[in-house]
């Protein structure tokens, strides 16, 4: 049985890289008061921040461009931050 899901916009193309990008934008949402992002705490707007809004767009597009974005995107999940201790889980990256 196939479910369509009604709150994804109809434009999309790359249902993976957006539904992605929207978790890394829930995530990186906003600055704290010191004006760094309230998930990994670098300067606002992280760099995870604006991939995701990278992302968003790029699922929009042809998928040769959504592809481009979406091994980006697994790229930077391997990275580990300055800060291992914030995510304390093995296998996640500094930036999810």
């Amino acid at each position: 049985m196939v479910t369509a899901d009604q709150t994804m916009p109809t434009d999309i193309v790359d249902r993976l890289l957006w539904q992605d990008a929207q978790q890394m934008l829930g995530r990186h949402a906003e600055p704290a008061d010191d004006g760094n992002c309230v998930w990994c705490g670098w300067r606002w707007p992280c760099a995870p921040r604006r991939l995701a809004q990278r992302a968003d767009i790029a699922s929009r597009r042809p998928w040769r461009e959504a592809w481009t974005v979406r091994h980006d995107l697994n790229s930077i999940r391997a990275m580990r931050g300055p800060d291992d201790r914030r995510h304390p889980t093995p296998n996640r990256g500094y930036f999810n």
